[in-house]
């Protein structure tokens, strides 16, 4: 598995979804201009920081031609711009509201909450077995802007329209 452009196998869960989340925007457009003009890609991690120091690599990485920031934060309270945004499963109880956010209209939502791209979420990751997979709402990325290649569409072990 190809983790944050170089050869490296992840090995734990989270070193799994870290590689995803930074994947995942290769393979994403956003038709809002303001994101579009943006001249970087925000990456926040809201709630409790699953990832630890394992995402911290994408910082300062550069996709379609803009520099990755990272973000973490408890609340969204003091979120910064999100062009992503990682809900950790900390937030579980609130986050339909969070989805519900102005701050959040055109950014890429992913999370490993149960069923967060059947509730509303884009991407939701799941456990099929042993393997890390994820499923997407393509619908609730449609309505906030978010176009999603066909080839990660092809990918995903669910798409909800």
């Amino acid at each position: 598995m190809l983790v944050f452009g170089g050869n490296c196998y992840a090995r734990s869960e989270y070193e799994i979804k870290a590689a995803y989340l930074y994947n995942f925007i290769k393979f994403v457009s956003w038709t809002s201009q303001s994101v579009e003009a943006a001249g970087e890609i925000n990456v926040c991690i809201l709630g409790k920081d699953p990832f630890q120091e394992l995402i911290d690599p994408i910082n300062g990485k550069k996709i379609q031609g803009k520099p990755i920031k990272l973000f973490k934060f408890e609340s969204m309270k003091v979120a910064p711009s999100c062009t992503v945004i990682f809900i950790s499963s900390s937030e579980r109880k609130g986050f339909e509201n969070i989805l519900m956010t102005p701050a959040l209209e055109h950014a890429l939502t992913v999370s490993d909450i149960e069923d967060f791209a059947k509730s509303g979420g884009m991407i939701g990751f799941v456990q099929v077995g042993n393997v890390i997979r994820f499923e997407i709402n393509l619908d609730s990325a449609r309505k906030s802007g978010v176009d999603i290649s066909s080839k990660l569409l092809e990918l995903a072990q669910e798409v909800y329209q």
